[in-house]
């Protein structure tokens, strides 16, 4: 029998398998003679292409000795969604497993820098503003946001291309010092081989301003994944008409923005003018 096709819902909740049992110290063999299984059926499940029916992953927890109320909150990932669709009211954790597992990403945000391309300062102070939240849990934001950065530094990162809307830059989050370096830290980001930033001035922007916040990701191991998010939800979409959608989206937006080279030059001259007292 053909292995079921992997998608968001079932790769998360793998992860989540996967995590759980190795805390509890066991082998996916051992589990599956634990549970009466065969060593290829919790493969399947934690690889995301396998039954996650609530029997089966309740079976897979107590074996592992999760308490109840933890198995409860697992369960809520094993729970059906419209198909193509993953809603998460915080997505973080989603997003981070399907970044770190991609082999290229490209998009935009049209009123904000890219939460991968951030520096500490701009991020902790957009973290400020969109959340009512203690300052403890605010650094702990900004650490997750900075940890996502490390798959730059990975063996094999993946390809990068981001669109910077004009109007992003140019809206404050922080000081003009804030400003300066995080302007300063997309010109020295454009000279990495694997990252792409292009400027996509004002009178060009229509195409971004529509298109919203998103990324596509792109996987050797299954089809691609496009990310978007508000103020309250993110959404992992394997839906192919969408993703056709992006695509499309992209490839306008690759015409209208500013050269690599341009770009370049583009941000260390806003770098400049930031570069003044507040």
């Amino acid at each position: 029998m053909a292995p079921t096709p992997s998608d968001a819902r079932r790769r998360e909740l793998g992860a989540e398998l996967i995590r759980r049992r190795t805390l509890a110290g066991l082998t996916g063999r051992e589990l599956a003679r634990k549970a009466g299984w065969s060593p290829s059926t919790v493969s399947r499940m934690e690889s995301g292409q396998g039954s996650a029916n609530e029997v089966a992953v309740t079976t897979y927890l107590a074996h592992c000795g999760v308490p109840g109320p933890e198995v409860a909150e697992v369960l809520k990932l094993a729970k059906e969604t419209e198909e193509g669709y993953l809603l998460r009211r915080d997505g973080l954790r989603t997003l981070v497993l399907h970044e770190t597992t991609a082999t290229a990403i490209s998009g935009t945000a049209p009123l904000v820098v890219p939460g991968l391309l951030q520096t500490e300062e701009y991020a902790r102070a957009v973290i400020r503003q969109s959340a009512e939240a203690a300052e403890e849990d605010i650094e702990a934001r900004v650490a997750i946001r900075l940890d996502r950065q490390t798959l730059f530094r990975r063996w094999r990162p993946p390809r990068l291309t981001f669109y910077l809307y004009e109007a992003a830059l140019r809206c404050s989050f922080g000081s003009n010092r804030v400003m300066n370096e995080q302007m300063l830290h997309l010109s020295f980001l454009c000279d990495r081989p694997q990252i792409t930033l292009r400027v996509v001035p004002l009178s060009r922007g229509g195409t971004l301003a529509l298109a919203g916040h998103f990324w596509l990701m792109e996987y050797a191991a299954h089809g691609p994944m496009l990310y978007r998010e508000n103020l309250f939800a993110s959404l992992f979409i394997e839906n192919t008409g969408d993703i056709n959608f992006s695509r499309g989206r992209l490839a306008q937006l690759a015409n209208d923005a500013l050269t690599e080279g341009q770009s370049r030059s583009y941000l260390a001259e806003l770098a400049n003018k930031y570069d003044r007292p507040d």
